[in-house]
């Protein structure tokens, strides 16, 4: 069996100085121990996608249920699919198997699983969780409109980046730095913005890691009151930044 160079594979994995913590020490770590499997079995790295998306999809189908103990499975098939992300492409490069069909599969795949997984957590909420909240009185069929507006705020995070870049492709913003290049665009200390980035619970991998962490702690409806309130309004804040860096009208 041919030897894996790992300098090369681990030389091309794509690091950023705006990773957040769960990022640089939960999945690339991980990412990295299933590249050095994967690269030792014939599996090709589409096949590799196709897999991580049916599994955030088998995943987040487990927090439907409402049950703590599936909840908490369902989180941790999460951390796994999504460390199985970062594998696709440093196996990929490795191989020289970069594709179209590849980044085709791979959004395709987030544009999916994320409202699955917002919206399961919202009806296993509404199965499960409390009727009161804080104090006040909740009507559990919230839960389902929460989940669902968790769901379509992360697919508007993610699309009105690419949108603004189909728009303006002559000053299409950094797709690999995300947050970084919108938000972070407006902080003039970036040493603070990428202090706050390490932490922030409204970025993806930061998200995920809290998913089995509310289901052992029994708190599911509140990750998702949380989430269904704050992502679209980071959404909206997103929204509102972007229209204002589009051109407006073009006077010959």
């Amino acid at each position: 069996m041919e030897k894996i160079d790992k300098k090369r594979l681990f030389g091309v994995q794509t690091a950023s100085e705006y990773d957040n913590a769960t990022s640089k020490y939960v999945f690339r770590p991980l990412s990295r121990i299933f590249s050095l499997i994967l690269l030792r079995t014939p599996v090709t790295p589409n096949q590799i996608t196709i897999f991580w998306g049916l599994l955030m999809i088998a995943s987040a189908a487990l927090l439907f249920t409402g049950d703590r103990i599936l909840c908490v499975l369902g989180g941790l098939g999460w951390i796994v699919a999504y460390a199985l992300d970062y594998s696709d492409g440093d196996i990929a490069r490795y191989k020289d198997m970069k594709s179209v069909r590849g980044r085709f599969q791979d959004r395709v795949n987030h544009r999916t699983t994320y409202p699955i997984l917002m919206f399961g957590a919202g009806f296993g909420a509404w199965i499960s969780g409390r009727t009161e909240l804080f104090g006040i009185a909740i009507d559990p069929a919230a839960y389902l409109i929460l989940g669902f507006t968790a769901g379509l705020g992360m697919i508007l995070i993610i699309d009105l980046g690419a949108n603004y870049n189909n728009c303006c492709p002559d000053k299409a913003l950094d797709r690999d730095k995300g947050t970084a290049a919108v938000e972070g665009k407006h902080f003039k200390n970036q040493r603070l913005f990428r202090i706050l980035m390490i932490l922030n619970p409204l970025v993806f991998t930061n998200m995920m890691l809290l998913i089995p962490v509310f289901a052992i702690l029994d708190l599911m409806d509140i990750f998702v009151l949380f989430y269904g309130v704050m992502y679209p309004l980071a959404a909206f804040a997103r929204y509102i930044l972007l229209y204002r860096m589009v051109p407006g009208v073009v006077k010959k």
